[in-house]
């Protein structure tokens, strides 16, 4: 197998791929921010003086999954904010971009995770790679995806379309 694919950079798409490999950590951000806002909010109410700083806080925390998932999509270098060729062979993964160039074998691979729009690679404690792999053509998806059944690393049951 080799397919070979190139994506241009989408901070709407990054935005996504950000959500997608930070769901559950970017969930739990806003939980605690907008207890920490509440708590703050009834303290004050009731005149405790001190209330005002858990309320700040819970604010800033429950805005920061937004602002990093924003920083990151319109970063202009990395994987989210350059131009990716992206290569799968039997061997391994690669993506390229001008200033960034990342590849695991898939022996490294541990995990694959399949969202409606991207497949997310996991690889020890390194950070995950996102293939967009709605931006494959529909027989190289099908051949990357029987690839991935093959190996284990993904459901056979569930099917994709771009």
């Amino acid at each position: 197998m080799r397919i070979s694919f190139t994506v241009e950079p989408d901070p709407g798409r990054a935005r996504r791929a950000i959500r997608a490999t930070m769901g559950g950590k970017l969930l739990r951000m806003y939980v605690l921010g907008a207890v920490l806002a509440a708590v703050g909010i009834v303290m004050f109410a009731n005149d405790v003086a001190s209330g005002a700083a858990p309320a700040a806080i819970g604010a800033g925390v429950f805005c920061f999954p937004w602002l990093v998932s924003r920083a990151a999509a319109q970063a202009k270098t990395g994987l989210l904010g350059e131009t990716v060729t992206y290569d799968l062979t039997d061997v391994d993964v690669q993506a390229h971009t001008k200033s960034l160039n990342v590849g695991y074998t898939w022996e490294s691979v541990q995990a694959v995770k399949e969202t409606p729009e991207f497949w997310i690679l996991t690889v020890a404690k390194i950070n995950p790679l996102v293939l967009p792999w709605t931006e494959l053509p529909p027989a190289a998806a099908a051949e990357a995806r029987a690839f991935l059944v093959a190996r284990g690393l993904l459901a056979a049951n569930h099917i994709s379309t771009p």
